[in-house]
């Protein structure tokens, strides 16, 4: 059985929408994040707000951005009804630093979570181990990132194999077939 795109998000949303609720301060990073195995990754990047390549005062690799998840944890969230979810869902306020983010070459490390049908050209990736229950230490929607991978290629991820991916990141703040992060266009760094 093979689980589309939308499938999955469905499948995820009641983790998000359970574990993420306003009780938790959404300004502050996540446990789990501090502990990240690449220490070079977890530095929040200076990043200025809607400047381009050239001017982000941050670490570069072949021209990408190496983007930590404390930086991606700088988001807000405001609860609203949906009624195409017909639920209170967590909508992200995106800080300035990573709505500067915004279609710029990134490269991430974190844990794939796979979803479906091993050769699907997406998979989720967590700054935190699947196998540690990601949302239940009070990680929220801010530490998934859906990986949409460039055409032709697809790739068998075990679940929590460390990974790390190149691509363009997106903001996503209101179509819920997709995670509030979004890799495009992503391929595997070896």
């Amino acid at each position: 059985m093979s689980i589309s795109t939308s499938d999955y998000c469905w499948l995820l949303l009641p983790l998000i929408v359970a574990c993420s609720r306003p009780e938790t301060d959404k300004t502050n990073v996540r446990r789990g994040l501090d502990a990240w195995p690449v220490s070079e990754l977890n530095e929040t990047p200076k990043v200025a707000a809607k400047t381009p390549k050239d001017s982000i005062a941050s670490n570069w690799e072949d021209g990408y951005l190496l983007l930590s998840w404390k930086i991606l944890a700088q988001v807000t969230f405001d609860w609203e009804f949906s009624g195409e979810l017909q639920a209170e869902v967590p909508i992200p306020n995106f800080s300035e630093a990573v709505q500067a983010l915004e279609g710029q070459p990134v490269q991430i490390k974190g844990y794939v979570i796979p979803m479906g049908d091993p050769d699907a050209p997406f998979t989720v990736l967590s700054a935190n181990p699947y196998k540690q229950c990601f949302f239940c230490g009070g990680a929220g929607p801010e530490t998934v990132m859906d990986v949409l991978l460039k055409d032709g290629e697809k790739r068998h991820f075990d679940m929590d194999e460390t990974t790390v991916f190149r691509g363009r990141l997106k903001l996503n703040r209101d179509d819920f077939d997709y995670l509030n992060y979004i890799l495009e266009d992503a391929e595997v760094v070896d």
